[in-house]
């Protein structure tokens, strides 16, 4: 795992970065549902992946968000429509 802005970087990122994803950031609705639709009135394709462990700034000790609204919280990845 590398490290880019002290946030980890997984193998799952890299995969999508190769794959010209740009990771933008992770929420829950409201602000999921708003943030798709302007990136996608914006032109962009939209992938959605959950919120890992692997999300948390590097260094985090506390997972009570994670813990809380994990399975709620999911990254915005875009890129051009193709």
């Amino acid at each position: 795992m590398s490290e880019l802005c002290g946030i980890a970087v997984s193998p799952r990122d890299e995969q999508l970065i190769i794959k010209g994803w740009v990771k933008q950031f992770t929420c829950g609705d409201p602000r999921l549902s708003e943030s798709c639709e302007l990136f996608e009135s914006m032109g962009r394709d939209i992938h959605l992946e959950e919120m890992a462990k692997e999300d948390q700034p590097m260094g985090a000790e506390c997972d009570s968000c994670f813990i809380a609204c994990g399975d709620e919280m999911k990254t915005i990845w875009t890129r051009p429509k193709k």
